[in-house]
């Protein structure tokens, strides 16, 4: 699960209507997406050639389009319109497919692209898409896998949902970047942010669970309605586990029995300690934890949840 070393360097992308290297994607400086983090994204994985739970994910990146209000998509005639989830699911394999990997994590993002005269009118701009798929990697490292990861409650808040709705997975991260930092300088990899009340939220690409008192506990606010966190959720009910959203405090997680990660990247990843305090007994992955990944990776041959990557025809679109 540890981070590959050709991360950024290999794989295949596309934008602008064709086909191309992932080093060579880009948009113009002028566009929103860059000047305001005006943009949305999504990420999805593919294990064994095999999309893992694709329908969620163009669901979640439909909500996001929506929010954002991104309805200008050029075509190839040059006709502005929505873009569908058809186009979208014929890109993404078509990355994969060229890319000719079997193990991969596909991100895709929409931009509100560059507004027309020096008013910025934001309703004025043509959208961009644009997509990349490079070999499979994990937020954690391999060892954090086998023991544990280390995690900081930094001082910096998570910006408030009533400010940027959390549920649409975006870029605008300078809080996860600050409280990075703040975890850097006190010998920490990882950050688990608050709200505004001092209940837990999210760190930067996970979602977080708790195990306590037979019940699991996941954050019912201020978060990115994970894919992941859906998929342990319907675990816990096979494992007759309880699970449920729920506030949670600094206090429940530290003197939980075990805690866990949840990502597309990286799938159930163990917690060892918050702010320098075992969790549990300090021997991460507990039993729970330990059965719920194995339960997971289990899934991503199940009919219900994987897609084939169509290897052969990649996208049916690619000479246009």
């Amino acid at each position: 699960m540890s981070q590959d070393a050709d991360y950024g360097k290999s794989g295949m992308g596309w934008a602008g209507g064709a086909y191309r290297p992932v080093g060579e994607l880009a948009i113009p400086v002028t566009d929103m997406g860059f000047q305001l983090s005006d943009m949305c994204y999504d990420a999805v994985h593919v294990r064994n050639g095999k999309f893992f739970r694709l329908t969620d994910h163009l669901d979640r990146f439909d909500h996001s389009l929506n929010v954002r209000r991104y309805d200008r998509f050029e075509d190839s005639s040059g006709n502005l319109g929505p873009l569908t989830r058809v186009r979208v699911h014929e890109i993404l394999n078509g990355c994969v497919a060229r890319a000719g990997l079997k193990d991969s994590m596909i991100t895709f993002l929409a931009t509100r692209g560059t507004p027309a005269g020096a008013r910025k009118d934001l309703r004025t701009a043509t959208n961009r898409f644009m997509a990349w798929a490079v070999p499979y990697h994990g937020i954690t490292t391999d060892e954090e896998m086998a023991g544990g990861c280390d995690l900081i409650i930094p001082e910096t808040i998570r910006i408030p949902h009533a400010a940027v709705d959390p549920t649409v997975k975006n870029f605008g991260r300078l809080d996860f970047v600050r409280a990075l930092y703040e975890a850097y300088d006190r010998g920490g990899d990882y950050a688990l942010l608050l709200d505004t009340d001092g209940y837990l939220t999210e760190g930067r690409g996970w979602n977080i669970f708790v195990l306590k008192d037979g019940r699991l506990l996941s954050p019912d606010r201020g978060v990115l309605e994970g894919v992941t966190r859906k998929t342990v959720i319907e675990i816990a009910a096979k494992m007759n586990i309880e699970a449920s959203l729920a506030r949670i405090t600094p206090d429940d997680i530290k003197s939980a029995d075990e805690a866990f990660l949840s990502s597309t990247a990286g799938g159930v990843m163990p917690v060892r300690s918050v702010d320098g305090q075992s969790i549990g007994a300090g021997d991460a992955p507990g039993p729970v934890t330990q059965r719920m990944t194995d339960l997971y990776w289990a899934l991503h041959d199940d009919p219900a949840y994987a897609t084939p990557v169509d290897y052969a025809a990649g996208d049916a679109a690619a000479a246009e």
